[in-house]
Formats: structure tokens, C-alpha cells, sequence
């Protein structure tokens, strides 16, 4: 396959984009240095009077800067004005403009550059400049533009349930300190992933905290602020924000201090503070309103300055970087699958970890059931792990064991009770045998809304459905054909399903 860069692999459709240029009056000059590292990038102005273009609102030039991708015509190129401030469709801080949406099949790869500004420059200088909340929202088209997704973020998001400090009323001061965090590092690095551990309120209060197993990933901490603005970082650069925030926090705050007991780092640094910023955004078309989210991280670094003939002198300097957030509210779990949102009051029981019921324990927990309780006494070998959900790292455990761990770490908000039994098997005289099979039936089914049957064992079905139809219990019992090529799912739901578990065995034999 050729590795050359396209434009000069195919001279001829760099000498199409010129020729397409040329043809509609624009001046242009192919960027020599990024050419260099086989880059194509075009700098071009379009006089305000080009009749190509439709800008009949420009009084002067537009200066534009148009960046190939490497696999182009595939894919769109971007288009960079930085002499142009719009409202909407357009990044404040890199300053490129949203000509198209973000899906792949709106770029057209039989366009040039020439046509695709001919065709979306008019409509990003028109909607652009729309700020009336009305005429957005009864624009189909239009999409919500968070303002927080335009920062450059340097460092991995930061794991945050804002969920409290997003329902504390709003205050109309530019900024005001809400709460306080206590932040955890995977490892001793400004560059590790972070997350926030426990939240308080500014009394001290807990009001939010990871689960237990997820905050021993992130054990090393330090102590941070939540502060609330009235308006974004104006600047999108961290190096910039830091002084603006911090003369704002002299004007605004009082006492208000930024830093913190700092954190070592590797290499002799110190992790100074981790500020969390919230401020408005939009989340719908038309001046639909919420906040968004922001960190700020500062630590401190010593740096040797070669002095000549004498020792190095020693300058402690700033490292500044913003960090996004990933939010693990119960809200951003559910919002893809609003249908689902009434399963977190339900409990089901799995019986039977094995190649379909194991994929489905995770479905479960992934639709947010409240509660799985999960029955088998098998262990994982490294042979059937080429059809199971989990691999190598769980060879050994028990199925229940590992799943369980797995869906703790993964999917806290399902709450999962492991049962270690085989059912049908005699009772040993062992002190752990202290349950009957009645008693552990009677435990695993309690108050559940669904059994479901993973056993694919005739008699274990057999077993099961009884005891389900006795219980008033929903029953689900599924299996695959030998070689997975293809397999049954039965369902009884008491008081509707006219049949039962036998009567399909006896329909299969007739």
C-alpha cells in the first residue's frame, strides 16, 4: 500500500483542488513547513465582495486555514477562521468552524475544498450569528453546543458523581465555593487517571463517595474545591485561565485559598490543587441551560537553568492542565437507555454462569437491574473462556466469585448476591452445609420478579419451573444447541402463559 502522503502519491487531485480554488477567485498559498511533515494545509482569504460565496454580511476578508486529513477525499477536511468571533457553529478557542455534523456521511468525498466552503460557508455565517432561543429550537437540524467540550484537556477526564453539587440552587455571585472533594491518582503522575473519591459539602458534610472497590484504584489523594462561575474560563488555555481564575478567587472569595497540602508526584514534582469549575452551558438547542463541568490541575516542578561557570540555578515552575469530566451520575447511566429506567427497582435471579448465563448477568447489570443474585458452583477453566464473557484473569475463581467482582467494579449500582450450590446434588456433612436446597431456593427467591434458568440441564429445568409456578415467579429458561448453532428461550409468566415447562417438553416430543 502506498505510504506517501495523498497529495503527492496523486498529484493530479492536488492539482483539482487548486484548479477548483482558482476557478471561484480565491487566493491561496500551500503551507511549506506542515508539507514538510506531509501535511497538506492551505491558507486562503475570500474577498468580501466574491460572488461564489454568498458573504453578503462581510465588509472585509475572510482569512481561512483549511487542514487535510490524511486519508482524504474519505474524509473532511477542517477549516480554521481567525478572524472571525461567531455565537454559535464555531470553536471559540482553536477557532475552527462547524460546517458540517460530527456523523461521516454528511461529507460529501466527491467535494474539493472549494466546493464544500461554496456549499456550508453561507449556512455557518448565516445560523451562526442566530442567537434568538425560539428560532434555535425550531430548527431541527440544530444540536446543543456545551461550551465544555471546546476545552483542551491535556490528561485523562476525572471520574466525578457531580450529581449533588448540580442540584445546589443557583447563586448569581461570578463565583462562589460549593463544596469540597477529596481526589484520588491511580499512580504518583500528573498524567494519571483521576477520580473523585468522597464529595462534602462546605459544613464537612459526606454527601457523595465512590464505591469501595473503585476507590481502592485510587488511593493516593489530595484535598480539592468546587467552585461555581457565573461565566466559562474566557480563555480555553489552562496557562491563561489559572491567573484569570485566580485573580477572580482574590476579587470574589475571601479566604478562599486554590491550593491545598500538595500531593509527590514522581520525579520530585508536587501536585499542588485540582479545581473543579462549574459554570452554565447549554444541553438543548435554544438557550436550554445546565452546567457544565471542568477541572483544573496545578502542580509544580523543579527545573535547572545551566548559570555558565557556576552551579545550576534552580527555578520552581507550574504545570497547568485542564481535565474533562466523565460523569458517573445515575442520570448519565440511564439517559441511553431511558426505557430501562424501571428495572433498578427489580430483582432477578440467574442460575447457571455458563456461556448464556454469564453474558447475561452483564446485560442485566448494564440495563441497571437493582439486584442479581447469582447461583452456580462451577469454577472458570481457560478453555471454555473463549465463549464466556471474562478471560485469563479469572481462570480459578468460582463463576459467581467472578462475576461478581467484575460487575462490583463495573456496574456498582446493581447490587449482586452470590450463591455457591448445585442444585440436585446430596448435602455433605460439612458445617458449610448448613442450607438445605428448600432454604436456598427460598433465599435466592424471595421477593425476586424473575427467575431465570441458564442451567441448560433437563432436570435442574425441570426442577426449577416447579418451584418457580409454586412461587407465583415469572420463569425464563434458555439453552443452545450443541455447537451454539442455535438454541430456545421459553417463558411462563404466572396467571398469563397457558402451558408450562413440560407441556413444551412434550410438545418437542410429539
Amino acid at each position: 500500500m502506498n505510504t506517501l502522503s495523498w497529495y503527492i502519491a496523486r498529484p493530479e487531485d492536488l492539482k483539482k483542488e487548486e484548479e477548483a480554488l482558482a476557478a471561484v477567485g480565491v487566493e491561496y498559498t500551500i503551507d511549506t513547513l506542515a508539507g514538510s511533515q506531509g501535511i497538506l494545509k492551505i491558507d486562503l482569504t475570500i474577498e468580501a465582495g466574491n460572488p461564489y460565496f454568498g458573504l453578503t454580511s462581510r465588509s472585509e476578508p475572510l482569512g481561512l486555514e483549511a487542514i487535510f486529513p490524511d486519508n482524504y477525499p474519505f474524509f473532511r477536511p477542517e477549516v480554521f477562521a481567525h478572524n472571525v468571533d461567531l455565537p454559535r457553529h464555531f470553536n471559540p478557542f482553536s477557532k475552527n468552524l462547524c460546517l458540517l455534523p460530527r456523523p461521516t456521511d454528511h461529507w460529501e468525498p466527491e467535494w474539493t475544498l472549494a466546493a464544500f466552503l461554496q456549499s456550508q460557508l453561507p449556512k455557518v455565517f448565516e445560523k451562526g450569528t442566530i442567537t434568538d432561543p425560539a428560532t434555535i429550537a425550531a430548527d431541527p437540524a440544530e444540536q446543543a453546543e456545551p461550551v465544555s467540550v471546546y476545552y483542551p484537556a491535556s490528561v485523562h477526564p476525572v471520574l466525578f458523581d457531580a450529581t449533588v453539587f448540580d442540584l445546589i440552587t443557583d447563586v448569581p455571585d461570578e463565583l462562589i465555593q460549593i463544596g469540597k472533594i477529596k481526589v484520588g491518582l491511580e499512580c504518583a503522575s500528573f498524567t494519571s487517571r483521576m477520580a473523585v473519591v468522597e464529595s462534602f459539602t462546605m459544613d464537612g458534610k459526606m454527601v457523595g463517595q465512590l464505591p469501595e472497590i473503585l476507590k481502592k484504584k485510587f488511593s493516593k489523594t489530595i484535598e480539592g474545591v468546587v467552585l461555581r462561575l457565573s461565566v466559562c474560563p474566557p480563555h480555553g488555555d489552562p496557562a491563561q485561565d489559572l491567573p484569570w481564575l485566580r485573580k477572580l478567587v482574590g476579587q470574589h472569595a475571601g479566604s478562599l485559598t486554590l491550593n491545598r497540602k500538595p500531593l509527590s508526584l514522581q520525579g520530585g514534582e508536587m501536585l499542588k490543587s485540582i479545581i473543579a469549575l462549574n459554570f452554565p452551558e447549554e444541553v438543548a438547542p435554544g438557550a436550554q441551560m445546565t452546567r457544565g463541568w471542568l477541572f483544573l490541575i496545578v502542580s509544580e516542578f523543579k527545573e535547572k537553568i545551566a548559570v555558565p561557570k557556576k552551579k545550576p540555578l534552580i527555578q520552581r515552575r507550574e504545570k497547568v492542565a485542564f481535565s474533562k469530566v466523565a460523569r458517573l451520575g445515575e442520570e448519565e447511566l440511564q439517559i441511553r437507555v431511558p426505557e430501562v429506567a424501571g428495572l433498578r427497582q427489580h430483582k432477578i435471579a440467574i442460575v447457571g454462569l455458563g456461556a448464556l448465563g454469564g453474558p447475561s448477568v452483564i446485560e442485566f447489570a448494564r440495563n441497571q437491574v437493582g439486584e442479581l443474585r447469582l447461583l452456580d458452583y462451577d469454577v472458570v477453566e481457560p478453555g471454555p473462556t473463549v465463549r464466556w464473557p471474562l478471560g485469563l484473569a479469572s481462570v480459578g475463581l468460582l463463576k459467581s466469585e467472578a462475576l461478581h467482582s467484575f460487575l462490583a467494579e463495573n456496574y456498582p449500582q446493581t447490587h449482586v448476591v452470590p450463591f455457591y450450590h448445585r442444585i440436585g446434588a446430596i448435602r455433605d456433612f460439612q458445617p458449610s452445609a448448613k442450607w438445605s436446597e428448600q432454604e436456598v431456593m427460598d433465599r435466592l427467591l424471595d421477593g425476586v420478579s424473575m427467575l431465570y434458568d441458564a442451567s441448560a440441564e433437563s432436570g435442574v429445568n425441570h426442577f426449577l419451573s416447579e418451584f418457580a409456578k409454586a412461587k407465583g415467579i415469572p420463569y425464563v429458561s434458555l439453552h443452545a444447541t450443541p455447537g451454539a448453532w442455535g438454541g430456545l428461550v421459553m417463558r411462563v409468566v404466572p396467571g398469563k402463559t397457558k402451558g408450562c415447562w413440560m407441556c413444551l417438553k412434550h410438545w418437542q416430543m410429539n
